[in-house]
């Protein structure tokens, strides 16, 4: 199997198979933009790696994010917990009944 195949073309079942799991990704904390960077322009991820002491660079064709000024690679945005791997579960909802309340039944319409 290729590295990139054609996506016109359907994979056998083999194939198919051996490909690796799909991973989605999520970005729930407003104001950060996900962007492409598509030049060779110089620019930097806002956050030094664990046990790095510069900043490193964002490379040409890397997946970023962006709020302002601050730019994050996407392995950065992950140890800053930006990034989820999981959407997000609904939220159960629970009546919360006072004490004094506990005896009495509820009405359900």
């Amino acid at each position: 199997m290729t590295p990139y195949p054609d996506p016109r073309i359907p994979l056998s079942d083999d194939d198919q198979d051996a490909a690796p799991a799909q991973r989605r990704i999520f970005v729930f904390e407003k104001g950060w933009r996900i962007s492409l960077k598509t030049n060779s322009t110089r620019e930097f991820c806002y956050q030094m790696a664990p046990g790095d002491n510069h900043y490193h660079r964002l490379l040409d064709g890397e997946v970023f994010l962006q709020k302002d000024d601050e730019k994050l690679c996407l392995a950065c945005a992950c140890r800053r917990r930006l990034i989820a791997h999981e959407p997000r579960r609904l939220k159960d909802v629970f009546v919360s009944l006072p004490a004094d309340e506990l005896g009495v039944p509820l009405e359900v319409r």
